[in-house]
């Protein structure tokens, strides 16, 4: 009996400790929830005052989500703020606009080169003119670009396709070295067909995995997943601007002007507000006594026109008299002084310039600018416009030699047997190179015209100047198919390697001899009698100097 009245007992007090436990535990689920949503307004607090919320990277750098808005705000700007396109463009232009030269010492590697950048593909995508000029802009607005490399493992053939900065969510690191990618995880959209019916559109989310162009683990480590998700083919060439070397997304170069373009936008705004309102009423007419006399004036200078079809009062005709009586004064509203200037925003507009790093002559005010600014850069401006290009050479020179080494590696690779493929594990990765023989030439040459236009005179005499020393024949310097070749650069030819193949065909290297049909021998001789004309501007330039 007592055993059960103190089982009993000990039943309740457990059901009431239970029972109190669950209520602090419900008291700290609110106070969680409630936390939750007190960050949340913070972040949005910071949102609203023009700050963007730094979370998941601690004050490291920002997180993928902020870099995402910073990119779709940089785009949307592109395309409606004026200044942001100009500044854009101009930079597109300078790196683009004519275009770039790229030609292989060897006939082999060239030729492997050139079937890379003919390809029609990679042609939209990048090495076609269209295509890097969109490329660029891309890179300014995003700060990021992601190049997939698809390898046919038997030709060793290498296609070029992108994915947008949008899609890719996440980098993994090596977890030694944050600065090395290896992984990007990419979340998209697939758009399809239902049952094989094209005009009934499905969409269904997807998730992958891809591997950074460098990550080359063994066999032995490779794999078709990556823990639930797919590891797909296609190597990611990223390349990332606007943001410092230790983080692992790029960021828009045109984010510090953000800020900036609006201010000015909202002023103009402002500005034109104003005109309006005081564009209002354009006349003044006093001494008037009576209620009668401002309803005669009202009905003499009042007009129809414009209201309907029917025009019964119409204005007076430009030049016209006005005659009042006296006592009466009728006078245009002056609003000299009383507006505020256009060019009182000239400051925010410099902000703009200073992010975009132009001058202003560049953004529509020529009356700050000189003859000088016609035909020369400023040097900070000039040397961020070469800047820009050497990135650019890079970036092709890297793809360069990734397609020269799935040229050799492949079994029936176009140059397998003249370079000889090497590779190594070293710190658990597989590392691959090209080992070429001493009587190959690997050398890549990637030319970009002047950014600044000098005359043709001077550049000629430039080159001539390098390629004799001074003297009447060539010093040695430079070879002569590359003075050749930098004289039609310097004359702005449109194909020059096609020029090249022309002036020196391979049989005057060396090379196997070339049966031409009769119209290729009148073309042979013409280039030819070209190459004599260049040899005689040479001396000639050489005696006149």
């Amino acid at each position: 009996m007592i055993m059960g009245l103190l089982e009993n007992a000990a039943k309740r007090v457990l059901r009431d400790d239970l029972t109190l436990v669950r209520e602090q535990y419900g008291e700290l689920q609110a106070n969680h929830e409630w936390l939750k949503e007190t960050i949340a307004e913070l972040q949005m607090q910071l949102e609203d005052e023009g700050w963007l919320p730094l979370s998941g990277y601690g004050l490291q750098q920002f997180n993928r989500e902020a870099l995402g808005k910073i990119a779709e705000r940089s785009r949307v700007l592109y395309l409606k703020n004026p200044l942001i396109q100009r500044g854009a463009n101009v930079k597109r232009l300078y790196v683009w606009g004519q275009g770039m030269s790229i030609q292989a010492k060897d006939t082999r590697i060239n030729d492997v080169i050139q079937a890379f950048l003919d390809d029609r593909r990679n042609k939209i995508e990048l090495t076609g003119h269209q295509g890097r000029m969109l490329k660029e802009i891309e890179l300014q607005m995003d700060g990021n670009l992601f190049f997939v490399l698809f390898v046919n493992q038997s030709t060793g053939y290498v296609r070029l396709a992108s994915i947008p900065f949008s899609e890719i969510m996440q980098i993994k690191c090596n977890p030694e070295d944050a600065k090395e990618p290896w992984l990007y995880l990419r979340e998209w959209t697939k758009q399809g067909s239902s049952m094989g019916k094209w005009d009934i559109e499905t969409s269904m989310p997807m998730k992958a995995y891809y591997r950074d162009w460098q990550y080359n683990p063994p066999l032995t480590a490779r794999a078709v997943r990556v823990g639930d998700m797919e590891l797909r083919d296609g190597l990611i060439y990223h390349v990332k601007v606007g943001a410092f070397s230790d983080w692992k997304f790029g960021c828009s170069e045109h984010y510090a002007a953000q800020d900036w373009v609006k201010a000015y936008k909202e002023f103009l705004e402002d500005w034109a507000t104003l005109t309006r309102a005081y564009a209002r009423f354009a006349w003044l007419s006093t001494g008037h006594k009576s209620k009668a006399e401002i309803a005669a004036v009202k009905g003499k200078m009042g007009t129809t026109l414009g209201m309907d079809a029917s025009e019964t009062n119409p204005p007076p005709a430009v030049g016209a008299m006005a005659i009042v009586g006296e006592g009466r004064n009728l006078q245009p509203i002056k609003t000299a002084g009383a507006t505020v200037s256009a060019e009182d925003g000239r400051r925010l507009l410099l902000m703009v310039c200073a992010t975009e790093g132009l001058p202003e002559t560049f953004f529509g005010d020529v009356s700050v600018g000189t003859l000088a600014t016609a035909t020369s850069l400023d040097r900070p401006t000039e040397l961020a416009m070469k800047d820009r290009q050497m990135l650019w050479q890079e970036i092709f020179m890297d793809l360069f030699n990734f397609v020269l080494l799935q040229a050799v590696k492949a079994t029936s690779g176009p140059l397998r047997g003249v370079g000889t493929y090497r590779s190594d594990k070293r710190n658990g990765r597989l590392e691959e190179w090209v080992e070429w023989p001493e009587d190959v030439d690997s050398t890549i040459d990637i030319d970009f015209p002047p950014v600044v236009q000098a005359t043709v005179k001077e550049n000629v005499d430039a080159i001539v100047s390098g390629a004799t020393l001074g003297g009447l024949p060539l010093a040695g310097t430079i070879p002569q198919k590359d003075v050749s070749r930098l004289i039609l650069l310097a004359l702005g030819a449109d194909d020059i390697d096609m020029m090249l193949d022309e002036l020196y065909p391979e049989d005057e290297e060396g090379g196997e001899e070339v049966e031409y049909t009769p119209e290729e021998e009148a073309l042979t001789a013409a280039a030819r009698e070209f190459r004599d004309g260049l040899d005689w501007l040479i001396e000639k330039h050489a005696r006149s100097s």
